[in-house]
C-alpha cells in the first residue's frame, strides 16, 4: 500500500515537471519573439518564470486549502451545508496540488540557474 502511494506521488511530480518544461519552452519562444523589439532574452524569461512560479504555487496552495477540514467546517457553520469532509477528496486535492507545487519549484530552480548565468 505504501509503495503504491509513493508511485502516485512520483507520477504527480513527473506531471509537474512536464508542465514546467512546457512552460519554460513557451517562455523561451515568447522571449525570442520579443528580442527583435529590443528586450533582453534572459530578462524576459526570468520575469515570466518568476510570475508563473508564483502563480502556480498560489494556485496549488488554494487547491490544497480548499479541501481541508477547516474549510468544510467553516462552510458548515456559515452556510449550513450538508457536505462533510472526506479524506478521499483531500487526498485527490493534494495530488493536484503536488503537480502545481512541483512545477512551481522546478520553474523557480530554473530561474535561480538563469540568474547565476546572467
Amino acid at each position: 500500500m505504501q509503495c503504491s502511494n509513493l508511485s502516485i506521488y512520483f507520477h504527480s511530480i513527473r506531471k509537474g515537471l512536464s508542465i514546467a518544461v512546457a512552460v519554460f519552452l513557451a517562455d523561451i519562444g515568447v522571449s525570442a519573439a520579443l528580442v527583435p523589439i529590443g528586450f533582453s532574452l534572459l530578462g524576459i524569461v526570468g520575469d515570466l518564470l518568476l510570475i508563473e512560479a508564483a502563480f502556480l504555487a498560489i494556485l496549488g496552495g488554494f487547491i490544497e486549502f480548499s479541501r481541508s477540514k477547516a474549510v468544510y467546517e467553516l462552510r458548515h457553520v456559515t452556510f449550513h451545508t450538508k457536505e462533510r469532509f472526506s479524506t478521499a477528496g483531500h487526498v485527490e486535492a493534494s495530488k493536484r496540488a503536488i503537480v502545481l507545487f512541483s512545477a512551481a519549484l522546478t520553474l523557480f530552480c530554473i530561474l535561480i540557474v538563469l540568474v547565476l548565468f546572467e
